[in-house]
């Protein structure tokens, strides 16, 4: 490591040390920065930045968050330990003369389109947490692994090691669902402190059931896999997560047909589904259904058809009044946004009075039982927050992986594969919740995306 460095992490240990005695109450934060700081060092020394990756994997599905200060947190041991790789990361980079940062620079690009945002935010705080989050899942979780697979890294040791994490969070939930007789009501708080909802739970959890379909023709066990993360997916009683592995089973299927005919098939039913009065069966479909997706004697089929009942079910209704407002939001400030991470404190004036229900928060600090969240879409959240700007480089990107996924190199289809799947689950659930804010989402998200976008444009294997 260069002097150079030495000497400013000295001088940063010497100032943060200082602030915690000044501040007696920052005490906790400078602690947890020190010691991140010296480890970052023993881990660059040492060559452990291949294992920690696995560390790291293995430990964010039973991750919990920690208060550190007044009201701010952290998400220990994921967000601790990304502050320990952070630098690592950097000095890589930074040795490689940035080579893989001017291969792959979209993430960067989007990462630097929230800084117009910032400046022009409602809540500076608020907003240079979320910047900095962001940016650190970015490293980390995608430039991180790229360099990381570079460096003769196997993905597969990665899903191993999330996958038994997600197992314990698994066990721990069907424990307490045994401890409160298997009442359905209390599915969305069983994997509590880790999972803060069964959605969340449940997007990750179809990331891995794709992945392992994606893996069958590899070896058997991998069959065993997807039956068993798409039974718990199914477990979680997460409508979205289930329809996105509906969503990834359709492509898996399209994926075998030729490259023009996968495309072209779906124009014609979409048209001919169109042709024979399919507006008029979707509209009544949205109009007369009845089913509630709270109902706790709701059969699977009938909670997963809930989706489509915008009259009377709270919890769709509410997530139109979220799009609604954050479209309001979007024409109020088209270029900048609100600032990164604002939403939940500044879209309760733009909701839609007819359109208010039983969760809708009229306090942010006090959201009503089973409410609270923030635009419950990827999409209009960028839109809100940061304007159009980060909006059209996250659509770029994931049409870059879509475009690499849905039509790969022949010699590379089956490597690509599982990458693909995984990510169409989170497209697909992308339009009906946001996970990117949370470090196991963001680090299936960006890895998966970066694993598919190397081994696209990379002879490895």
């Amino acid at each position: 490591m260069h002097q150079g460095l030495f000497r400013f992490l000295g001088v940063l240990v010497l100032c943060l040390f200082g602030a915690a005695i000044f501040f007696e109450r920052l005490m906790l934060s400078a602690f947890l920065a020190i010691s991140a700081l010296l480890l970052s060092v023993i881990v660059d020394r040492k060559n452990g930045f291949g294992p920690f990756f696995i560390v790291l994997a293995g430990l964010s599905p039973i991750s919990f968050g920690l208060t550190i200060f007044q009201s701010a947190k952290i998400i220990v041991p994921t967000e601790y330990l990304i502050l320990v790789i952070a630098p690592v990361v950097l000095l890589r980079y930074y040795r490689q003369s940035f080579a893989l940062l001017k291969k792959y620079p979209w993430p960067a690009l989007w990462v630097l389109s929230f800084l117009p945002a910032l400046f022009y935010s409602e809540m500076l705080a608020v907003s240079l947490k979320y910047f900095i989050l962001n940016s650190l899942y970015v490293l980390v979780f995608y430039y991180g692994l790229l360099d990381w697979r570079d460096n003769g890294g196997q993905y597969i040791n990665l899903m191993k090691a999330f996958g038994l994490g997600l197992m314990v969070v698994l066990v721990y939930g069907f424990i307490n669902y045994a401890a409160y007789d298997y009442n359905p009501i209390t599915v969305s708080g069983l994997y509590k402190p880790f999972f803060y909802s069964h959605t969340y739970l449940g997007a990750c959890l179809a990331f891995l059931a794709a992945f392992a379909w994606g893996k069958i023709k590899a070896a058997p066990w991998y069959f065993l896999a997807a039956i068993f993360f798409s039974l718990a997916t199914l477990f979680t009683s997460s409508r979205a997560a289930l329809w996105s592995l509906v969503a990834m089973l359709a492509f898996a299927l399209l994926l075998q047909l030729g490259p023009r005919t996968r495309w072209i098939l779906p124009l014609l039913l979409i048209s001919g589904g169109l042709s024979f009065g399919g507006l008029q069966k979707i509209a009544e479909v949205f109009t007369y259904n009845q089913y509630q997706s709270h109902d706790p004697n709701a059969t699977l089929v009938e909670n997963s058809m809930s989706v489509t009942n915008v009259q009377t079910d709270a919890s769709n209704v509410e997530r139109l009044n979220r799009w609604v407002s954050a479209l309001k939001m979007f024409v109020e400030r088209p270029h900048t946004g609100f600032g990164p991470g604002t939403y939940q404190f500044t879209y309760i004036p733009f909701q839609e009075k007819e359109l208010e229900n039983r969760l809708t928060v009229k306090n942010p600090d006090y959201p009503p039982e089973g409410s609270g969240g923030t635009a419950h879409s990827e999409l209009l959240l960028l839109l809100s927050e940061n304007g159009w700007p980060s909006l059209l480089i996250f659509l770029f990107i994931i049409g870059r992986w879509f475009y690499f996924g849905f039509w790969p190199d022949k010699e590379k289809r089956d490597l690509i594969l599982p990458f693909f799947l995984g990510l169409i689950t989170y497209f697909f659930h992308m339009n009906f919740n946001n996970f990117l804010n949370q470090p196991a989402g963001a680090l299936l998200f960006w890895s998966f995306g970066a694993i598919l976008e190397y081994t696209s444009k990379t002879s490895q294997a």
